[in-house]
């Protein structure tokens, strides 16, 4: 008999799922708590724009508040590692055990590697594995000196321009021969053999090439399937399949035995349809979190999910002129309980030590207390990130009301004057 949900029951599911429930601990997370966090979400995504923070630093603030991001990045940079790099939903950090059956599925091709000379780029790719063999962890441009690697660089091209070492490392981090140790200060991966990451992890008998699977499901899917599936909550095959852009028909099939097993149930839903929930889901009675998300943050990887379920319409306007933005170039949603109240584009002015909020928008159904908890919200970000003042812009409907909210600042983040009690200001 299908189980029928309320969308009210489904959003506090997903929320619930994700760690979004419920307030943040009132004390600092330790990282015991950290490895906890990520377990649940099953994977994290890395992008290298780093206009408030580096992207996967985010999600662990939103569910623990203020935490020591040094201890996140020893979970990849130490052994034994609880997170290694890898593609699931875009670039990510993902679980070691979910590296083999990622490289399985995963059918991304690093079109670069292959613009090159099939005889230099398997010589070139021979020469990498050799050096990082024998060598600590290099960086791309520390391995292309070590290599004696000199090429004029191409400037016609849009992106990066990589050179040659650049482009075959990109390939043989894609067939999963090499991984990142960790990243540098400037956020440049230092590459070595992937058997020094994840212990015990095989090597494809052809190098990569035509690894991915073409039947139907494997254990490794079946590992996946199960993860998103649990880190979801609730949601249609398409949205289980998204969490680690994995082909849908597959997923579909591991989904219909898992509904067999009794792991997983399927519910409707009224206004989404047909849905698949894992069965110890938990649902709560009411939704009392706050935070701000990521513009990468796993509740809102998949956009149709997010507006169907919270009637909330998301897109990333970083690659859109700047003429033509909607509401800005870092925006990220503001869950208040269990409405997406608001958005907030947001910049870290680190040499100002001000948290910039460029626009504010309050939604249409936004409870009448967002403005309030929205500029806590942004205080305890700006403390966290050692920012002391937050100013605020005359763009948006809640940037008046946004500033009439501010809370004094907490705390003092080693910066300017502590005597003094900044509280959330317009920008001049």
């Amino acid at each position: 008999m299908t189980v029928r949900l309320t969308l009210a029951q489904a959003r506090r599911m997903a929320l619930a799922a994700q760690g979004l429930h419920r307030p943040r601990p009132s004390v600092q997370a330790s990282t015991r708590t950290l490895v906890r966090t990520f377990e649940r979400l099953q994977v994290v995504q890395i992008d290298s724009v780093n206009v408030l923070a580096r992207s996967h630093y985010l999600p662990f603030f939103s569910r623990l508040g203020p935490y020591d991001r040094a201890a996140l990045d020893r979970l990849s940079a130490r052994s034994p590692r609880r997170m290694v790099e890898y593609w699931a939903h875009e670039a990510s950090y993902v679980r070691p055990e979910h590296f083999e059956p990622l490289r399985a599925w995963q059918r991304r091709k690093w079109v670069g590697a292959h613009d090159l000379d099939p005889l230099e780029r398997a010589g070139l790719a021979e020469r990498i594995l050799a050096v990082l063999a024998t060598s600590r962890p290099l960086t791309a441009a520390a391995l292309t000196g070590r290599l004696g690697h000199v090429e004029e660089r191409r400037r016609d091209q849009w992106g990066w321009n990589w050179n040659a070492v650049q482009h075959v490392l990109g390939s043989l981090f894609e067939d999963g021969l090499v991984s990142s140790a960790g990243r540098t200060s400037s956020f440049e991966r230092r590459y070595t053999l992937t058997s020094a990451i994840v212990p015990g992890a095989s090597l494809p008998a052809d190098g990569g090439a035509g690894y991915a699977r073409d039947g139907g499901p494997d254990d490794g899917l079946r590992v996946l399937t199960r993860a998103a599936v649990g880190a979801h909550g609730i949601g249609t095959a398409r949205c289980v399949a998204d969490y680690f852009r994995l082909p849908v028909r597959p997923v579909e099939m591991v989904l219909r035995e898992l509904v067999s097993t009794g792991e997983v149930e399927v519910v409707e839903v009224p206004g989404w349809g047909t849905l698949y929930k894992d069965s110890a889901a938990a649902l709560p009675r009411s939704a009392t979190g706050r935070a701000l998300l990521s513009p990468f943050d796993s509740l809102v990887f998949e956009r149709r999910r997010l507006e169907q379920l919270f009637g909330f319409k998301y897109r990333i306007e970083i690659y859109t002129p700047a003429e033509r933005r909607e509401y800005g170039y870092y925006v990220l949603p503001f869950l208040l309980r269990d409405v997406m109240a608001a958005r907030v584009d947001l910049k870290a002015d680190r040499v100002a030590g001000t948290l910039l909020v460029h626009a504010a928008h309050g939604e249409p159904d936004a409870p009448a207390d967002t403005a309030v908890e929205l500029a806590a919200e942004l205080r305890l970000l700006a403390d966290w990130l050692e920012l002391d003042d937050v100013r605020v812009a005359d763009r948006g409907n809640l940037a008046v009301p946004l500033r009439r909210a501010a809370p004094p600042r907490v705390g003092a983040s080693g910066k300017g004057n502590q005597s003094a009690v900044p509280r959330v200001s317009p920008v001049d």
